[in-house]
């Protein structure tokens, strides 16, 4: 559910980068295909969190995050 909402999220931003890939993948973490360059941006500027090489801790994710979330990777694609 909570990928879901990570992808349409972003697509309702107008994030132009097609994550829709994360749907798909199972487990704890989600490869998102951030770059080094955003992770550490998002991580400096927003508080977020991803490891080097994008990867994305989905159990982190919740309702109450998840706007935050997608406007932070908005922000940080569209800039």
């Amino acid at each position: 559910k909570m990928r879901v909402a990570l992808v349409d999220g972003l697509v309702a931003r107008g994030v132009k980068q097609d994550f829709s890939f994360i749907k798909d993948q199972r487990g704890m973490f989600s490869f998102s295909g951030l770059s080094n360059e955003v992770v550490a941006w998002l991580r400096e500027n927003k508080g977020i969190y991803i490891v080097n090489g994008g990867r994305i801790n989905v159990a982190g994710l919740t309702t109450g995050n998840i706007d935050y979330i997608c406007d932070a990777i908005a922000e940080a694609l569209n800039a």
